[in-house]
C-alpha cells in the first residue's frame, strides 16, 4: 500500500497449545517464561538508563558508513533473521510467487461501475497480469491495457497492493488484494476517483518504508535505477543503521581475538533500546508517523537518516490540531495517537513503540493477546481494572485488555481494512485530552513533531511550517489564512529557496487569483533556482498563455515531459496549444502518446475525435 496505507509494527510471543494436560503445563511454563522476559527486558533497560549514560554519538550513523544488507547480519543473528523474516517488516515486498499465481487459476474480474472499468487478474506465461478495459453502452470495447505485475507491496496481513513499471518508472496498479473481504477491490486513491488506469506514480514513503533501498535515478521524481531497489524488503539496518562498522569491528576481532575497546555499549551498531526517548521514537516514527505534513530539509532525502540520530535532521513533521481534526482513523496515525494517552503523558516520555512491540517476531490470535496483556501489565495490576468481571471473563480470551482499551477501529484512507486505537482509553466513551476545549491542541497551529539538532535554525523553522501549510490548507480552510501569511513571510526571508517561492507561487495563483502575474513572478524564480517540479512548470506555462506568451508556454510544457515522460498533463495542455497554432498535426501526435502511455485517458481520446478527420478516427490507439 501507498506513504500512508500500511503499518509494519509487528507482534511477537511464544507458541502455546492446550490440546493435553502436559501441554497446558508446558504453555503455563512458557507464559510464566515470557512474563520473565518482559520483566528482564524492562528491568534490564531501566537498569541501563540508571546506570549508563545512552553514547551520544555511533560510529555508524556517519553518512559514509555502507549498508550491507539482511544476508550479512544473518551469519551472526540467523535465529532473529529468520524470525524477521516472518513479520510484515520483513515481507514489506515481494515479486508475485508461485503461490500468488496458483490462486489464479481461474482468472478474478472486478467491475467498477462508478469508474466505467472492468479489470482482470490472470496468469500469463508465469507472470501476474494486470488488465484495465471499458466498453460502450453496447458492449463495444473502447479501450484495454494490461501490464506485468513487477512488485507486491504489503505482506498480505491486510492484504496487497501491486506495482507496474512503464519504462524507469513504477506505477500503482488500480486494483489491491484485501484480506478481510478475501477478495479484490479498487486500491487507495483509486477508489475515491483520485486516481484512473494506471498512473498512481510510486513515491517517497511509499518505496522508502515499503522497500529496503530504493534507487531512485538523481534529481527526478518517479524514473528509477535498475534494479529499483537494492534491497528489496526493510531489513535489519532500517532500525539499527548500516551494518558495515560493525561486521568489520567484528570480523577482525574474530580473527585477531582482540575484542573491540567498546566501553559498555556497542557503539558500532545503533540498538534502539539504549537510545534517549526521543532519539529511540525517531527510528519508529520514520515510517510510522506520516503527520498530516512532511518537509524534507533542504538537500535531504529519506535515505538520509540514521537511526541514532535526530529525524528532525531529515525531514519535519507535522500534524494539524486534533481539534480540528476530529476523531478520525487513517492508516500511519497510531504514533500520534501514542501520544494523546494517558499511558504516554504518564510515563514522562518513557514509553514507546518498543515497550509494547517486539519489531522482531510476529503473532497472532491467542498468543497475541496474552502478550500484550502481559505487557499491561509491567505498569498496571489486574486488580485495578474497573469492569465487572463478568464482562471481562465475556473477552474472548478473557481478560482481553487489547479488546476493551484498544480495539480495532476503521480507516478512513484505505478500504477493507482496520488499525488498532492506540489512545489506550479508559473506555471508548471517553474525551481525549487533546479534544477537549481549552486544551493546548485547541489552538489554530501546526504542530511540530519532530526536532533538528539545531533547534535555533528560525528559518529553517520558518521555511517548514510555511512548506507544511501550503501542504495542508487545501485540506482544512481553518489554516488557509495562516498558511499563506508564513509562506509570504517565508518567501520574503528565503529568497533563493526554490521550494519555498515555488509553494508561495502556487498557493498564491489560487489564493489571489488577480494577483496571477505576481504568482507568475515567483514561479519563474524557483524555476531559475533550479526547481525540477513539473507542476511549477505546468502551472507557470498556463499562467503564460493568459498573457500572451505562446512559445514560452510551449517550452514550459516541453520541459515537464523531459523531466518526467509519463506526465499527461503536459501533453495535454501543448496539444491545446497546438491546436490553437492550427497545428493540428502535432497536437495528434501528442494525444497519440498520451493513449499509448494511459489508454484510459478519456480527455485525450475526446480531443482526439474532435480533432482527427473521420478517415483517422480508427487509427487512434
Amino acid at each position: 500500500m501507498n506513504s500512508r496505507s500500511r503499518s509494519f509494527l509487528s507482534f511477537c510471543g511464544l507458541n502455546i497449545s492446550f490440546r493435553a494436560l502436559w501441554l497446558a503445563a508446558f504453555g503455563l511454563l512458557c507464559l510464566i517464561s515470557a512474563r520473565l522476559r518482559i520483566a528482564e527486558a524492562r528491568q534490564s533497560v531501566q537498569s541501563s538508563q540508571a546506570s549508563q549514560k545512552p553514547p551520544d554519538h555511533y560510529l555508524n550513523t556517519q553518512p559514509g558508513v555502507e549498508y550491507l544488507g539482511d544476508e550479512a547480519c544473518r551469519k551472526c543473528h540467523a535465529s532473529i533473521y529468520l524470525q524477521f523474516k516472518r513479520t510484515g517488516m520483513g515481507r514489506s515486498v515481494s515479486l508475485p510467487s508461485a503461490e500468488d499465481l496458483s490462486q489464479l487459476a481461474k482468472p478474478v474480474t472486478l467491475v467498477a461501475k462508478a469508474a466505467h472499468r472492468t479489470y482482470s487478474v490472470y496468469a500469463r506465461d508465469g507472470k501476474m497480469i494486470h488488465e484495465e478495459s471499458e466498453s460502450d453502452a453496447k458492449g463495444h470495447l473502447i479501450f484495454s491495457q494490461s501490464y506485468e505485475v513487477a512488485y507486491a507491496v504489503g505482506a498480505g496481513d491486510v492484504g496487497k497492493s501491486y506495482l507496474v513499471a512503464k519504462g524507469d518508472s513504477l506505477f500503482v496498479s488500480p486494483i489491491s488484494y484485501y484480506e478481510r473481504i478475501r477478495g479484490w477491490d479498487l486500491s487507495p486513491g483509486y477508489d475515491q476517483g483520485t486516481f484512473r488506469g494506471f498512473t498512481r506514480r510510486v513515491v517517497d514513503l511509499c518505496v522508502d518504508c515499503h522497500t529496503g533501498m530504493p534507487q531512485l535515478v538523481a534529481g527526478s521524481h518517479n524514473r528509477f535505477q535498475q534494479p529499483p531497489f537494492r534491497f528489496l524488503t526493510v531489513g535489519c539496518e532500517r532500525c539499527h543503521g548500516p551494518g558495515a562498522t560493525h561486521v568489520r569491528q567484528h570480523t577482525e576481532e574474530a580473527a585477531t581475538g582482540v575484542p573491540a575497546d567498546e566501553g559498555p555499549l556497542d557503539v558500532s551498531i545503533v540498538n534502539p533500546r539504549n537510545l534517549r526517548n526521543e532519539i529511540r521514537d525517531d527510528v519508529c516514527a520514520q515510517c510510522h508517523l506520516a503527520g498530516d505534513a512532511r518537509v524534507l530539509q533542504p538537500a535531504k532525502n529519506y535515505l538520509d537518516f540514521r537511526p541514532g540520530t535526530p529525524l528532525g535532521d531529515v525531514v519535519a513533521i507535522f500534524s494539524v490540531p486534533q481539534t480540528i481534526k476530529g476523531n478520525h482513523f487513517v492508516a500511519l496515525d497510531q504514533f500520534e495517537q501514542m501520544k494523546m494517552s494517558r499511558c504516554w503523558a504518564g510515563s514522562n516520555g518513557r514509553l514507546g513503540c518498543i515497550s509494547c512491540h517486539d519489531p522482531h517476531v510476529q503473532l497472532h490470535g491467542d498468543e497475541a493477546v496474552d502478550f500484550f496483556r502481559g505487557r499491561c501489565l509491567t505498569c498496571h495490576a489486574a486488580s485495578t481494572c474497573r469492569a465487572p468481571q463478568p464482562q471481562r471473563q465475556a473477552t474472548s480470551p478473557p481478560d482481553n485488555c487489547i479488546s476493551c482499551h484498544m480495539p480495532k477501529q476503521p480507516t478512513e484512507n484505505i478500504g477493507h481494512s482496520s488499525i488498532t486505537d492506540h489512545r489506550i482509553l479508559r473506555t471508548q466513551s471517553e474525551t481525549p485530552a487533546a479534544l477537549q476545549p481549552g486544551s493546548s491542541a485547541a489552538v489554530l497551529d501546526l504542530i511540530s513533531d519532530t526536532k533538528p539538532s539545531d533547534s535555533a535554525a528560525t528559518q529553517t523553522d520558518l521555511r517548514n511550517r510555511a512548506l507544511a501549510y501550503a501542504q495542508v490548507a487545501g485540506h482544512y480552510p481553518e489554516l488557509g489564512e495562516k498558511g499563506l501569511a508564513a509562506l509570504e513571510q517565508a518567501a520574503a526571508a528565503l529568497p533563493n529557496d526554490a521550494e519555498v517561492q515555488a509553494a508561495y507561487g502556487l498557493v498564491l495563483e489560487f489564493a489571489r487569483p488577480r494577483e496571477a502575474a505576481h504568482a507568475a513572478q515567483f514561479l519563474q524564480k524557483a524555476i531559475d533556482l533550479g526547481s525540477q517540479s513539473v507542476e511549477v512548470r505546468t502551472h507557470l506555462a498556463a499562467l503564460r498563455m493568459r498573457e500572451g506568451q505562446v512559445t514560452a508556454a510551449m517550452e514550459l510544457y516541453k520541459q515537464a515531459i523531459q523531466i518526467e515522460p509519463y506526465y499527461t498533463p503536459a501533453y495535454l495542455d501543448l496539444a491545446h496549444i497546438d491546436l490553437l497554432l492550427k497545428d493540428q498535426k502535432a497536437a495528434l501526435e501528442l494525444l497519440d502518446q498520451v493513449l499509448k502511455m494511459d489508454p484510459g485517458n478519456d480527455a485525450a481520446r475526446e480531443e482526439r475525435l474532435k480533432v482527427a478527420a473521420p478517415g483517422d478516427r480508427k487509427k487512434s490507439p
